[in-house]
């Protein structure tokens, strides 16, 4: 069931390759280029870590945040087949960026407990609650709502969402790890600016991937099973 899912949400990808990856192209160079910055600024010394660590704040808080956001609305509007220009995306997901970046705080500390506790309750958290942000932007939740909606809503299935997010964590280490691989970097600190450049695109756009597919096709199968 959740293997089927998978497999939809990136058959749904390759079928919309060209308008996914025109819509996110300009985006993905722009976050890209900020934590190539930052990370290069980190490098130049200790001059330079207060401007590196406000750079890496804005990608954290906002960035990131907002391109979650931005994903899972363009991933709603391909299953429906009424794309809307990047800059509505923008808009609407900057709405919502605060949200989320709370609500991935929550998680990350309950995550952080978990493994502190032992390593696979903080997995199973991590992969459990990792849907909330879906209630949260496409459901119009509270930031508690969207984890209170998950919890209950997911509760026939969340050994099923364990299981899928150990699968899509290998596949994505995986693919991380051959891009690398075939770059010729072995370490973050080998790397030249411009394959920094070119490895944080790659990696970026493959997270933005992950969040308007599959994990999104495995949202849908959980309210399928509930409405069934």
């Amino acid at each position: 069931m959740i293997l089927n899912a998978i497999t939809s949400g990136f058959t749904l990808y390759f079928n919309n390759f060209l308008t996914f990856t025109k819509i996110f192209f300009v985006p993905i160079l722009f976050i890209s280029l900020v934590s190539s910055t930052a990370n290069y600024l980190f490098s130049l010394g200790e001059d330079y870590f207060v401007i590196a660590g406000m750079i890496l704040v804005f990608q954290v808080v906002f960035l990131t945040p907002l391109y979650t956001g931005m994903a899972i609305l363009i991933g709603r509007d391909l299953r429906s087949g009424s794309l809307n220009k990047l800059i509505g995306y923008v808009i609407v997901a900057a709405q919502l960026a605060l949200k989320i970046f709370i609500l991935q705080v929550i998680i990350g500390i309950m995550t952080l407990i978990g493994l502190i506790l032992f390593i696979i309750p903080g997995l199973y958290i991590q992969f459990r609650f990792t849907y909330s942000v879906y209630y949260l932007v496409l459901e119009g939740n509270s930031i508690f709502g969207s984890l209170d909606s998950l919890w209950n809503e997911s509760k026939e299935v969340h050994w099923s969402l364990f299981n899928a997010g150990v699968l899509l964590t290998v596949l994505t280490i995986s693919f991380v790890l051959i891009v690398y691989a075939f770059l010729g970097l072995t370490s973050q600190e080998e790397m030249s600016v411009s394959f920094s450049f070119l490895a944080n695109c790659i990696t970026s756009y493959l997270q933005m991937i992950i969040v308007a597919f599959p994990v999104y096709s495995i949202y849908q199968l959980i309210l399928k099973k509930i409405s069934n």
